[in-house]
């Protein structure tokens, strides 16, 4: 009796080991299954760290309007009634043809120029559409090449410039005897200032 109650001691303590080992080994198959659901969630994190680079392209996509700013300031540049005016030359005279000036005054004649850039309208002037003056802008006189064009070979005393087209022809100032620097000015018929050439030099 003894050993048969040894045996079945022994056999229930045996069971109670394999049962033990089966809750151990299935907690631990149990833990291991739910670290696996964690390490598939780590897809899901790093998913979002893709959108900050779509995030800079964006920001790349913005500069684009800042590059065609320069264009929208580019179309204002063109002046209205742009003219280029070129010097051919200055000489100053005593008298045209048999005009005389004033006493203390002389004649300037300038050979100049002009061509019309405007897209839209021809460059009428008449002799106050030239102005000269001295360096520091006093003493501006008006030109008064209509008054002595009889005695000019291409006086340019009134007309029009039509469009990108240019002219030459001599303008003519009287000025003061002594002077020696001279600045010319060029406006349309409203007063406006189109061009001018800075240190005209005639001893």
């Amino acid at each position: 009796m003894m050993i048969k109650n040894k045996f079945v001691i022994c056999s229930v303590l045996i069971v109670i080991v394999i049962l033990t080992a089966c809750i151990f080994s299935t907690g631990c198959t149990s833990a291991q299954s739910t670290h696996t659901p964690a390490q598939n969630s780590f897809p899901t994190v790093t998913a979002p760290v893709i959108n900050p680079t779509t995030t800079p392209e964006t920001i790349v996509t913005t500069f684009a309007p800042t590059t065609a700013s320069p264009t929208a300031i580019s179309t204002t540049a063109p002046p209205v009634n742009g003219i280029t005016v070129s010097l051919n030359s200055a000489v100053k005279k005593i008298n045209i043809g048999n005009f005389n000036n004033k006493p203390g005054n002389i004649f300037l004649v300038l050979d100049v120029t002009i061509q019309n850039n405007d897209k839209n309208n021809e460059f009428k002037y008449t002799d106050s559409s030239f102005a000269i003056g001295d360096k520091t802008n006093k003493n501006r006189r008006t030109a008064i090449t209509s008054q002595v064009a009889g005695g000019l070979n291409n006086p340019l005393s009134s007309g029009s410039i039509p469009l990108k087209s240019t002219k030459t022809g001599q303008i003519v100032f009287g000025v003061m005897e002594n002077s020696t620097s001279y600045r010319l000015f060029v406006a349309d018929p409203t007063g406006t200032l189109l061009a001018s050439i800075d240190n005209i030099e005639v001893p």
